[in-house]
């Protein structure tokens, strides 16, 4: 229903500081790295939605979900140590594995940002990315490959840029698959230049995703891509395996 009279509604200026409630038990200290779990704020788990770094520390460690609330850094550069950065590894995605670790290992661990500079080796100013905004993701539509049927080598994207993968899966486009057993293997490669990223073989034990779900390809390991690189991507049958339609989706920085 239109309005009929003027409201008043919230504006948050201050970008920097959001406040997120705490989870049951959680004791967040101050400058630790901080992940949700259920919604709640908590030291950062490896693989926890990343929010940001605590402004301060907040010991809910007595209390239930939501008793207290803590304030956390979602914007900003921030001095921090990474062990193996060097000048080279500027503009690289860093990842979380713990509320006080960061690592440039991206399976399992938790995106946090990029490298913005490298004041001396191992010691980085990290660029927070909590919205995830400096991701872009690579989608490909893999039509209905016929049973047994192949794609050898297929180019689906050109870098116009330095950049590094971060991660890759499929989608399978609302069909089950069908015919896949460890006779028939469906086997799903992404590569750049012809080295191969990350590849999956679809079998009995690793089986193809249902409709409308999606699953990792695996580890990709935060592989380095430079300007004029292409993606290229295979997929190999067996006789009887029929994966039907899906989509492969690279994300990279």
């Amino acid at each position: 229903m239109a309005l009929s009279a003027n409201r008043d509604v919230d504006h948050y200026i201050d970008q920097e500081l959001r406040s997120f409630q705490v989870a049951a038990s959680a004791h967040i200290f101050k400058g630790a790295f901080v992940g949700l779990s259920g919604g709640y704020a908590r030291p950062l788990t490896a693989g926890d939605p990343w929010v940001g770094i605590a402004y301060e520390e907040m010991n809910n460690s007595s209390g239930a979900d939501g008793d207290l609330s803590v304030r956390v850094y979602t914007t900003g550069d921030f001095g921090l140590t990474l062990s193996g950065a060097t000048v080279s590894s500027i503009g690289r995605p860093v990842f979380a594995s713990a509320d006080d670790t960061l690592t440039f290992t991206g399976a399992g661990n938790s995106y946090v940002g990029i490298v913005q500079d490298v004041v001396a080796t191992n010691e980085i100013i990290l660029r927070i990315d909590p919205s995830r905004r400096q991701i872009k993701t690579v989608i490909h539509p893999v039509e209905d490959l016929s049973a047994g049927s192949d794609i050898s080598t297929r180019g689906i994207h050109g870098f116009g840029t330095e950049g590094w993968i971060v991660a890759a899966r499929i989608v399978n486009q609302a069909t089950a698959a069908s015919g896949i057993d460890d006779s028939n293997t469906c086997v799903v490669t992404v590569a750049v230049d012809g080295n191969t990223i990350v590849t999956e073989t679809f079998d009995s034990t690793t089986t193809f995703p249902s409709a409308n779900t999606a699953q990792d390809l695996g580890a990709v390991g935060n592989t380095q891509v430079n300007a004029g690189d292409v993606l290229t991507l295979a997929v190999t049958n067996g006789t009887n395996a029929d994966p039907g339609p899906f989509l492969v989706l690279v994300d990279y920085v």
